[in-house]
């Protein structure tokens, strides 16, 4: 007889997934801040959620005004996914400081002065459903095409396929940013 015959095997339920389509409007505090820096950081609090929490990115474009994600998490509300990512945001901007952008009317000060931090305070982002279908199919890895020629969707192909801070990058078979999760079948066959 071997050991392992007489352990008992548990099935564990895999964790509900929820799906969340959303557009982050990006707060005041990008003012403060070089848009690239800013983009990155955006980026890093993205890649920065530990195994414990089910949050798998199926879709992101980072631009200077807004953030569209497409995610899969086990969180219910998109409040409280977006909270998670604004502390991060919040955790990252201590440690890694830069220089703020310069004023006319003020002087450069360090990021780990106090006084940033009550403009970079939560909320960082305004919450706005993301309901653009064009660009839904195009951040995760979809082809759209149409029976006519739209300008308004050629300009936006070419926008998310010449963009540093997009998942289209994952999906055309490079490397980008953010760790991004392909949709699982399940989730494809909803659409």
């Amino acid at each position: 007889m071997k050991k392992n015959e007489n352990i008992k095997k548990v099935a564990v339920a895999a964790p509900q997934l929820h799906r969340l389509k959303v557009t982050l409007k990006i707060g005041s505090w990008k003012k403060y801040f070089d848009s690239n820096y800013v983009n990155t950081i955006i980026a890093m609090a993205l890649n920065d959620f530990d195994d414990k929490i089910f949050f798998f990115i199926n879709g992101y474009l980072i631009t200077s005004q807004n953030l569209y994600l497409v995610v899969q998490t086990t969180e219910k509300s998109v409040d409280e996914m977006v909270s998670k990512i604004e502390a991060k945001i919040i955790h990252l901007l201590k440690n890694n400081p830069q220089k703020l952008k310069e004023n006319r009317n003020e002087i450069s000060f360090i990021a780990d002065d106090e006084s940033l931090f009550y403009a970079a305070r939560k909320p960082l982002f305004k919450i706005y459903p993301l309901e653009n279908d064009h660009l839904i199919k195009l951040i995760t890895g979809k082809k759209v095409k149409l029976s006519y020629f739209d300008q308004n969707l050629e300009n936006l192909k070419t926008m998310i396929h010449n963009h540093p801070f997009c998942s289209a990058i994952h999906y055309l078979g490079g490397i980008g940013p953010v760790k991004v999760t392909s949709f699982k079948d399940q989730i494809d066959s909803e659409e």
